[in-house]
């Protein structure tokens, strides 16, 4: 809860949702920021120390692979929910236990993931799309007829290529732009009071439907993944399913599209589109289908077989085993000597005892000296793959192996 990324904010909008509602909600993450401070502020309790709390809850709600794990394993009786948020991050692939009950994706993105991916049937998955607060996010005055000011509203974003592509685009048809989000120091903690200064923005997933609720003409982008062109009345359902996410764009950002977009513009087109946002796309309705579906896995549970000690211990011990190779062990382990190898090579090419020596003084010419240069090289290199098992060996991945690779060594003794 340390960044105002989709996630983290799903998870503080649904806990005050459900709050407001008259439930005790428990929000618990490894890492604290001010998210945690304002949900405290609202009588909300945040922990990240899950022997902070005396009393099992009646449901887990799980957003992230490994936090929901590490919480079922702490109440051992409580059944629990899992959310994939992401279709390619490690956090997104669903821990498979017997005591989550049901598995919901966001869009049909991730749904994919894991019927297409991880064996769960597509029969038995729910979908909850992420919801806009309505009550934060009102309505702009009318839009003007052509597009003065414009807003790159994404904390992927930075001071791209791509950034500069939608820049010259827009500067041509003579609109200003600004870049609001993480990437370039600019986090916004209320964007809603921000968003209805511009008349056009560049957006993805939440970012784009709180700027569509509130009447802003969207145009669906994302730095290093690509176009998916502008929000209209004929695509917004469509696009609503795959959560105007990274699935839509498929084109590339560059200057010609981005102005034959901004072209599309049409005011009457992004009121209708904001209209169709704050009927279907509202985080009441998403707080109403999390509600009703913890209600029912609780209610359900007392009829449930209950899950043995032996099947969760084995479980548990799977889904230990399935993080090593994600976290990249054997893989770290064999880049590691690979680069060690590479290492040696260029040490032993120079001089079979001791390191690489130093280039000797420069002659008359050094840009002309072949061996000065090569031996620079080659020196520079070396210390570029030293650098490199350095980060390995400081991974997580090689610290968790450290005992296995120490009873290795040790194994002939």
């Amino acid at each position: 809860m340390q960044y105002r990324s989709g996630a983290e904010l799903f998870v503080r909008d649904l806990a005050l949702a459900l709050h407001q509602r008259g439930h005790s909600i428990v929000v618990y993450a490894p890492i604290m920021g001010d998210l945690a401070d304002e949900l405290r502020s609202r009588c909300i309790a945040c922990i990240a120390e899950l022997s902070c709390m005396s009393e099992p809850p009646d449901i887990i709600i799980g957003n992230m692979r490994d936090d929901t794990v590490a919480c079922m394993a702490h109440f051992l009786s409580t059944p629990a929910i899992f959310i994939c948020h992401d279709r390619t991050a490690l956090h997104g692939k669903p821990p498979r236990l017997t005591r989550i009950r049901q598995h919901v994706a966001v869009d049909e993105n991730c749904a994919e993931r894991l019927y297409l991916e991880n064996g769960i049937p597509r029969s038995s998955l729910e979908i909850i799309s992420n919801g806009v607060d309505l009550e934060r996010f009102r309505p702009r005055p009318p839009l003007p007829a052509k597009p003065l000011r414009a807003a790159i509203f994404s904390n992927y974003s930075t001071e791209s290529e791509e950034t500069a592509a939608i820049r010259s685009a827009c500067a041509a048809l003579g609109i200003s732009l600004e870049v609001i989000g993480k990437g370039v120091g600019r986090q916004e903690a209320s964007p809603e009071k921000v968003l209805a200064q511009f008349d056009l923005v560049f957006a993805k997933a939440r970012c784009a439907m709180e700027a569509m609720a509130v009447g802003c003409a969207v145009i669906l982008l994302n730095e290093g993944t690509g176009l998916a062109g502008m929000v209209t009345p004929g695509n917004v359902k469509e696009w609503h399913r795959w959560n105007f996410g990274r699935r839509l764009m498929q084109q590339r950002i560059h200057r010609d599209a981005i102005e034959q977009e901004i072209q599309r513009y049409c005011a009457p087109d992004a009121q209708a589109v904001s209209a169709y946002v704050r009927e279907h796309v509202s985080l009441a309705a998403t707080a109403d289908a999390v509600e009703r579906l913890a209600q029912r896995i609780v209610h359900a549970e007392a009829t449930r077989r209950p899950v043995s000690p032996q099947e969760e211990l084995r479980e548990f011990a799977q889904h230990v085993a399935d993080n090593l190779m994600p976290f990249g062990v054997a893989q770290v382990a064999v880049q590691t000597g690979i680069l060690l190898e590479r290492v040696e090579s260029l040490k032993a090419r120079h001089s079979p005892t001791s390191p690489i020596a130093d280039p000797p003084a420069p002659a008359p010419h050094p840009h002309l000296d072949p061996q000065a240069l090569e031996l620079a090289a080659t020196k520079a290199l070396a210390a570029d793959l030293e650098g490199q098992i350095g980060a390995l060996r400081a991974s997580w991945s090689w610290r968790l192996t450290a005992p296995l690779r120490w009873l290795g060594a040790h194994r002939s003794t």
